[in-house]
């Protein structure tokens, strides 16, 4: 999320308002350099541009995909690697799920329940994890904000085939998303949201560009 301003005079107090600015990244497999692309624009446009940086990485024939489950993130990733797709739900992103959930599921020793149903995901058990939650879901109509057993019950039973980490594991595959989360940091975060900084659309839009030339270490061709 970017701080924007709209377009003003300088010294005039002007509306201020947070911009999501979305950052897509590709790796081949063994490989240190990564690639990125970012853009304020539609998801299809970023999905557009996932296809190039997968493409500067040396598209292969299988695509591993990780990613925190987001639909419009799911859709992408088929629309543009179609058949060679592998999606991956973000492993650390569903056990924040299960951790606000442990408490309801076994409020002696939550942690110790928690690990259990990670362990279970890792061997390849998603579907016992499923059934696990299934038995202590809140009663209905209790409030989404107070129901976080029904939360990651409904989050894991809607992308039921997306927990495939024996696979990734085998295969020394991540099932964490951290290439992305250190490239927000790193490529947008690092210069886009310094303390008390705010933007102009359009040269937020600019100067992200500008970084993902420097992260993917094509500096030199905007000058070239």
């Amino acid at each position: 999320m970017i701080c924007t301003v709209e377009p003003g005079k300088r010294k005039a107090k002007r509306p201020r308002f947070w911009q999501e600015m979305r950052l897509a990244a590709a790796q081949a497999h063994g490989c240190s350099q990564s690639f990125y692309a970012a853009t304020f624009d539609k998801v299809e446009e970023l999905g557009r541009r996932w296809a190039h940086c997968a493409k500067s990485a040396g598209l292969e024939s299988q695509i591993h995909v990780v990613a925190d489950g987001a639909e419009w993130i799911r859709l992408q990733s088929r629309e543009v690697f179609s058949d060679q797709e592998h999606f991956l739900c973000d492993f650390y992103h569903v056990s924040q799920y299960l951790a606000d959930a442990s408490k309801s599921c076994r409020a002696q020793s939550p942690e110790r329940w928690r690990k259990t149903q990670q362990k279970r995901l890792k061997n390849g058990a998603a579907p016992k994890v499923i059934q696990e939650l299934a038995q202590h879901i809140e009663p209905p109509g209790t409030p989404e904000e107070e129901a976080p057993v029904f939360c990651a019950h409904r989050y894991m039973n809607n992308r039921g085939d997306a927990f495939d980490y024996p696979r990734a594991l085998k295969h020394q595959l991540p099932i964490g998303s951290g290439l992305i989360e250190s490239g927000h940091r790193h490529v947008l975060q690092a210069r886009l949201k310094a303390a008390g900084t705010s933007w102009l659309p359009d040269n937020a839009e600019r100067m992200a560009q500008l970084r993902v030339l420097r992260a993917n270490h094509q500096w030199e061709s905007l000058w070239n």
